[in-house]
C-alpha cells in the first residue's frame, strides 16, 4: 500500500509481515516533536501547526508518525486523568489520520533524549517492583488504548520508548521472567482495550548487545520488537557515520531481532555529520534494513527543534537532526528517504527476505548468571557483528538463529568466537552435524567456549600466554593475521579430526572433521572477536574463511560482487526476485554484480557503477536466465 493511504482496516500481522486489506504493509515512519515546542507540546497544543506538520510528511511519502504519549501529562496526579489531554490525544490521531497517517504512540514515555520526565507523584518507586506503581502503568496503557481504539490508523502502540532508562540500575537486575511479565502485563492490558492492537516495546541497541534482559528473544507477549541504533553509540569502533561499518549496524541489530520477533526500526539516523553524510547514511541504512528484512523504519526526527527547553538545553546537539531545518527547509535527508519511501511503498511492497542456507548461531545466555570468576572476561557482542560484516561480504544469504530454532533448515551454520557454550547447546549443534549440516566454529575462550573431542575431535593441550605461537596461519593461500586479548591462548591437539592449517608452533589453528552424515570445522581462535579494533576489517580478506568453508558445503550466493564493500541481498515475491545492491563505502564503486543459480551456475552479470552509499535494484522472474526489463537505474532513482 502507498504511503500516504490509511484504509478502514488496522494493521495485522500474517507470518511476522504486517498487512492491511490483506496486502503486505511496509511502515514509512518519522519521530515528532513540534519544532517549536519540544516536549511540551501537550501542554501547549498547536492543533493548526500539527496539522500543517503532518500535511508537510504525508506529501513526502511519509506513512507513520511515531509520537510520545509523556505519563506526566496525562496522568498529573495519582489515579487521574487529565480529559483535555485526552482529547488532544485523540485530535492528533484525527489529524493524522486525514493526511492518511498511521499513528504510533510511545506510551509510558518518562525517559527522552537523556533526561526524565517523571510524574511527580511516582516518587522514585520501582517501575517493576512496585505492585502499585504496576498497576498505575496497567491502568494508564489501557486508558490510552480505550481513547484510540476506534481510531482506524493506530499501526501498533509502543509500551515506553527506552524505559529502561528510568531506572537502569534496576532494570539491569530484572530476570527474563520479570521482564515478559512485565511485557506480557501492560501488552494484555491494551489488547482488552482495544483487541486489534499490535504491541511493541522500543529499546536502543543495548537490547542486542547488552546484558539486561530487554531482548528480542525474551519478547514471547510482544508482536513486534521495537529497536534502533546509532553509529556513534556503538561498542564496535565504526570509524565514522561514513564508514562501512555504520551503514551496517543497524541491519545487524534488525537480523538479531528478528530471529525472535519481527522487528520495527523505531528509530533510523544519525548524530556528529554533516547534512550529506547524513544522506547518504540513511539512504544505505534505510535501504539495508529493509532488505534484512525490517518491517518498518521511523527516522529520526521529523524537524529541528527551535525551543530551548528540556531537554534541549542539556543537550543542545539533539536539535538539529531533523529531516528538516528549523526554517522549514528541507535537507538532503528528506528527499532520500522520500525515494525510499517510493520504492518500498512501490515496486518493493511485498518482496521480503528468502530462507537462508546459512545460519549464524549465538549463544543465549541468561541474564544475571554471574558465576563470578567463572565468567569469561570481555564481552560477546563483537563477535556477531563481524560474522554479520563477513558474511555481508561473501555476500551468502543468512539469517541468525538459536538452539530452539530448526538448525537443519540450513546447509551452514557459523558459531562465531564463543565465550561460552552450554551443554545443551553443544549437544544441539552435534544433532545437527551429524544429520548432515556443515558447523565452522570459532572459540572465544580456554575454558567456557573450547572444543571437545566428541564433537570438534580435539583436545585442549595446554594454554600459552605467548601469543606469538599463534599470531597468524594461512589457508587455501590466504594469511590471517590475528591479535589475541591478554589472557590464555588454548594450544590444541587433533584427536580425530584433519588439520587444515597450523599456527608456527606446530599446533592445529584449523580442523575438519567428518561426524555422521555432516562435517564439523573448528577454528582455534576468536576470528571475529578480534577484528573489533579501528580500520582492522580492512586489513586482510578475513571473509575469504567463510567463502571457502561454503563452496566446501556446497552454499553459493545466489547474486555477488565482485567488491566486498557492495552488498548483495535476494528478496521474494511469489516467483519474482529483487536484489537490492547497496555500496556501503563512503566513496564511490564500479562492481560487477553476477547472479547464479542454485549449483552455482552463472546466469546474468552487470557491471554498476555505485555512488557513495548508493543504492540499485535488480529484478528478474525465479528461474529466468535474464534479467527482467526495466532494472536500470532510472533517471529519477540517481543519487547526486
Amino acid at each position: 500500500m502507498a504511503a500516504g493511504a490509511v484504509s478502514d482496516g488496522r494493521v495485522t500481522l500474517v507470518d511476522g509481515v504486517p498487512h492491511r486489506d490483506g496486502r503486505p504493509f511496509f511502515s514509512v515512519g518519522v519521530n515528532y516533536h513540534p519544532s517549536p515546542t519540544g516536549c511540551d507540546y501537550w501542554r501547549e497544543w498547536d492543533g493548526a501547526r500539527i496539522d500543517d506538520d503532518f500535511g508537510r510528511m504525508a506529501a513526502a511519502g511519509i506513512g507513520t508518525v511515531r509520537f510520545f504519549v509523556f505519563w506526566a501529562d496525562f496522568e498529573p496526579e495519582e489515579g487521574g486523568y487529565d480529559s483535555v489531554m485526552t482529547d488532544r490525544l485523540r485530535e492528533l490521531a484525527g489529524a493524522a489520520g486525514r493526511h492518511g497517517l498511521s499513528c504510533l504512540p510511545s506510551l509510558l514515555t518518562i525517559w527522552m533524549n537523556g533526561q526524565r520526565f517523571d510524574p511527580p507523584w511516582r516518587s522514585g518507586r520501582d517501575l517493576w517492583r512496585d505492585a502499585e506503581l504496576l498497576e498505575r502503568q496497567r491502568a494508564f496503557v489501557r486508558h490510552i488504548a480505550t481513547a484510540l481504539r476506534d481510531a482506524p490508523n493506530v499501526l501498533a502502540y509502543d509500551l515506553g520508548d527506552e524505559v529502561i532508562h528510568v531506572d537502569s540500575a534496576s532494570s539491569a537486575t530484572l530476570g527474563a521472567d520479570e521482564v515478559r511479565a512485565w511485557w506480557g502485563t501492560l501488552a494484555d492490558a491494551i489488547r482488552a482495550a482495544d483487541p486489534q492492537a499490535v504491541v511493541l516495546q522500543a529499546n536502543e541497541a543495548s537490547a542486542v548487545l547488552g546484558g539486561h534482559a530487554f531482548r528480542p528473544e525474551r519478547a514471547g507477549p510482544l508482536d513486534l520488537v521495537g529497536l534502533h541504533g546509532f553509529p556513534v553509540w556503538t561498542p564496535f569502533h565504526i570509524e565514522s557515520v561514513a564508514a562501512r561499518k555504520a551503514t551496517a549496524f543497524v541491519p545487524y541489530l534488525v537480523r538479531r531481532g528478528s530471529a525472535h520477533r519481527p522487528v520495527y526500526v523505531d528509530e533510523l539516523g544519525s548524530y556528529g555529520c554533516d547534512e550529506a553524510t547524513a544522506a547518504g547514511y540513511l539512504r544505505a541504512a534505510a535501504h539495508s534494513a529493509f532488505a534484512a528484512g525490517a518491517v518498518g523504519t521511523a527516522v529520526w526526527c521529523w524537524q529541528d527543534f527551535t525551543t530551548d527547553r528540556k531537554p534541549y538545553a542539556l543537550r543542545p546537539n539533539e536539535r538539529r537532526v531533523g529531516l528538516m531545518a528549523a526554517d522549514g527547509r528541507e535537507k538532503p535527508a528528506l528527499a532520500e528517504y522520500r525515494a525510499f519511501a517510493r520504492r518500498v511503498t512501490g515496486e518493493l511492497a511485498g518482496f521480503r527476505p528468502l530462507p537462508a542456507p546459512v545460519g549464524v548461531f549465538v549463544p543465549e545466555g541468561e541474564p544475571g548468571d554471574d558465576a563470578g570468576y567463572l565468567t569469561p572476561s570481555g564481552s560477546d557482542a563483537p563477535a556477531a557483528f563481524y560474522a554479520h560484516l563477513l558474511l555481508q561480504q561473501t555476500h551468502l544469504p543468512y539469517e541468525f538463529t538459536h538452539r530452539t530454532a530448526r538448525l537443519e533448515r540450513h546447509a551452514l551454520v557459523i558459531c562465531p568466537s564463543v565465550r561460552q557454550l552450554s551443554l545443551p547447546e553443544r549437544r544441539r549443534l552435534e544433532r545437527y552435524v551429524t544429520s548432515g549440516g556443515v558447523l565452522l566454529y570459532s572459540t572465544g575462550s580456554l575454558l567456557d567456549g573450547a572444543g571437545d573431542e566428541e564433537l570438534f575431535g580435539i583436545r585442549i593441550r595446554d594454554f600459552t600466554l605467548a601469543a606469538d605461537t599463534h599470531a597468524d596461519f594461512t589457508w587455501a593461500g590466504v594469511r590471517y593475521p590475528l591479535r589475541w586479548e591478554p589472557g590464555p591462548v588454548p594450544v590444541i591437539d587433533a584427536v580425530d579430526a584433519e588439520v587444515l592449517a597450523a599456527f608456527a608452533d606446530g599446533s592445529p589453528a584449523l580442523t575438519r572433521r567428518r561426524l555422521g552424515e555432516g562435517v564439523v570445522h573448528y577454528l582455534n581462535a576468536p576470528l571475529e572477536a578480534q577484528l573489533n579494533a579501528p580500520y582492522r576489517l580492512q586489513e586482510a580478506a578475513w571473509h575469504r574463511l567463510y567463502a571457502a568453508v561454503a563452496e566446501a558445503a556446497g552454499v553459493h550466493a545466489p547474486l555477488t560482487a565482485d567488491d566486498p564493500a557492495v552488498e548483495t541481498t535476494v528478496l521474494g515475491r511469489g516467483d519474482e526476485r529483487c536484489g537490492v545492491v547497496v555500496n556501503h563505502a563512503p566513496e564511490p564503486v564500479r562492481t560487477t554484480v553476477r547472479r547464479r543459480s542454485a549449483d552455482g551456475t552463472q546466469q546474468a552479470t552487470e557491471r554498476l557503477r555505485l555512488e557513495a552509499k548508493g543504492v540499485r535494484l535488480l529484478f528478474w522472474q525465479a528461474g529466468a536466465a535474464a534479467w527482467a526489463s526495466g532494472h536500470r537505474e532510472r533517471p529519477e532513482e540517481r543519487q547526486a
